[in-house]
């Protein structure tokens, strides 16, 4: 009967304001969402997330305790915090995790479309810049080959590819804090290529400066070793965007181009934010979609996957985040640039007051997107935490056009020094 009876509950407004991405909402606001939710009961040990899980919402935990089971079969324990914050609980699909309840559990679901139709709804930027929800219709063939490719990567068939021999002796360098510019300059001269090539970077109109550089030494002395070392993950990175089939080819060269063209926003927005390295925002748009990579690489070990690219493409949309993420891990990236894969499209991401490296990269996506049909399924870009926290609230879409159309020649310039890598 209590079960029967909390299903017919809709949350109270308190509860939704606990969750931060809602936080900028009207008491009016969340009441009007507060009536599309449901406040459910879970019985013990109750499975609320399966393993695998590829549905797109964000569960609640209001009352009790949940436990979070990978699959090595560690467990994380969740639990109900008083009047704090209300975090998202395994939100990645698909999901890495089996949630079970721990006891009797109160909990709420929010579906993603829900939010961005809501946000689109309250937002008066969406009729004028016309921005439509559009639903994808994910069909039963999309879903049988994202379940195919995450039971293939749970058992080991899909493997995430490694960077080239210097430039993980150079990311372990760094790791280790055992670093110096003799040391870099060592390991990078195992690497004829990537040696011209930070030659060429150092002459290059980013960096130029008043005599030539002629040797490697030069050209790290002139980069430092941060900007050596983005440059060279940057070489690295390009290289995995390359293909013997003919069919994932041309995914990997649109897939490129699209890296590239969010790497320049990144560069660009961080050059115009305070708080940013430009160098660092660049890396972080270049390779925030390497689990499409991945999974294109694995595709080419099968001809029914190649055959179809559109249904390829449905199913990377689904897995992206989640290898994006290993991968970056497994490649010694930083925990900011593990965000950066995994969260890079969640539009209403909110997890603190100051804004960090992942929000620059969904603001340069959402910049990417503009005047394309992408556009058209994403709520108003004013209802974003994260535009607001790098101090763009007070600006609408056609200001946004009309900067970068004023840009166009600095992007140029991070365009070309990109394709010359």
């Amino acid at each position: 009967m209590e079960a029967a009876r909390d299903r017919n509950r809709h949350p109270d407004i308190d509860s939704l304001r606990r969750i931060r991405n809602l936080s900028r909402f009207s008491d009016e606001q969340l009441g009007d969402l507060a009536t599309r939710l449901e406040v459910r009961t879970a019985t013990p040990r109750e499975c609320l997330i399966e393993r695998g899980c590829i549905e797109a919402y964000s569960l609640y935990l209001i009352d009790g305790a949940l436990e979070a089971i990978a699959p090595d079969d560690q467990v994380t324990r969740y639990e109900s915090g008083g009047d704090g914050e209300l975090q998202p609980i395994a939100q990645i699909r698909p999901s890495m995790y089996q949630v079970i309840a721990d006891g009797p559990a109160r909990y709420i679901t929010i579906d993603a479309a829900l939010l961005t139709d809501f946000a689109q709804q309250l937002d008066e930027e969406a009729s004028a810049v016309d921005i439509d929800v559009v639903e994808l219709d994910q069909t039963e063939e999309v879903n049988a080959l994202t379940v195919q490719l995450f039971q293939d990567l749970l058992s080991g068939n899909l493997k995430l590819p490694s960077l080239p021999s210097v430039a993980n002796r150079i990311q372990q360098a760094f790791a280790d804090d055992a670093v110096d510019a003799e040391l870099i300059g060592t390991l990078i001269q195992a690497d004829p290529a990537i040696t011209a090539k930070l030659i060429m970077i150092a002459n290059s109109a980013l960096y130029r400066g008043q005599a030539p550089i002629e040797s490697l030494q030069q050209a790290v002395v002139r980069l430092g070793l941060e900007t050596t070392r983005k440059q060279v993950m940057t070489y690295a990175v390009r290289e995995l965007f390359q293909s013997k089939n003919a069919a994932t080819q041309k995914l990997m060269q649109k897939l490129w181009k699209h890296s590239q063209h969010v790497a320049c926003l990144c560069r660009l927005l961080a050059s115009h934010v305070q708080g940013f390295d430009p160098e660092q925002a660049q890396l972080a748009g270049l390779v925030h979609d390497l689990g499409s990579v991945a999974i294109l690489q694995y595709a080419q070990q099968d001809d029914e996957l190649c055959a179809d690219p559109a249904l390829l493409l449905e199913a990377i949309e689904r897995l992206r985040p989640q290898i994006t993420g290993m991968l970056l891990n497994k490649w010694n990236f930083g925990a900011e640039f593990v965000t950066v894969g995994e969260q890079c499209e969640e539009w209403f991401r909110n997890p603190a007051d100051e804004a960090d490296l992942c929000d620059l990269v969904l603001i340069a996506q959402y910049h990417a997107f503009i005047g394309k049909p992408e556009q058209r399924r994403l709520p108003p870009i004013s209802t974003l935490p994260a535009f607001v926290k790098l101090g763009m609230g007070d600006i609408d879409v056609k200001q946004i056009v009309e900067f970068l159309k004023r840009s166009r020649n600095e992007i140029k310039a991070i365009e070309a020094h990109l394709a010359a890598i």
